[in-house]
């Protein structure tokens, strides 16, 4: 049994539930079809591009789904990115550049990233420090 609070009929939510997770769910598929997937970080990229490619798709998902805090999501917004896409074709130091982006916001974006088998431009193979 489902029960909500009243602002939501409980198949409603249920129903919105399935949904988010399918999204969620969707950069898995066909993995074994993703160049590169797998690979070793050295043997997966020349540094010219993300470590990982992008799930078909995933690189049109919002930065949004990358669940960031308030100060880092609203400063990559801020300067036009709007996607993981847009995103992962950064660099450390791109980042750096943006006003109120600091340190911790870099390391926040790098280890959600991370947390989905990404990274940001260049950073293959860099040791934080």
């Amino acid at each position: 049994d489902v029960t909500t609070d009243g602002s939501i009929d409980p198949r409603d939510a249920i129903a919105q539930a399935a949904e988010i997770l399918i999204r969620q769910l969707a950069i898995f598929t066909d993995l074994e079809k993703i160049e590169g997937f797998g690979e070793t970080p050295a043997a997966a990229g020349d540094g010219a591009g993300p470590e990982i490619p992008l799930a078909h798709g995933m690189e049109n998902f919002p930065i949004e789904e990358l669940e960031l805090g308030v100060r880092s999501y609203n400063c990559l917004k801020r300067v036009g990115i709007e996607t993981i896409g847009d995103l992962v074709t950064k660099t450390e130091t791109e980042l750096a550049a943006i006003p109120n982006f600091g340190k911790k916001s870099i390391e926040e974006v790098k280890e959600t990233l991370a947390s989905h088998g990404l990274t940001l431009r260049g950073d293959e193979g860099l040791l934080s420090g």
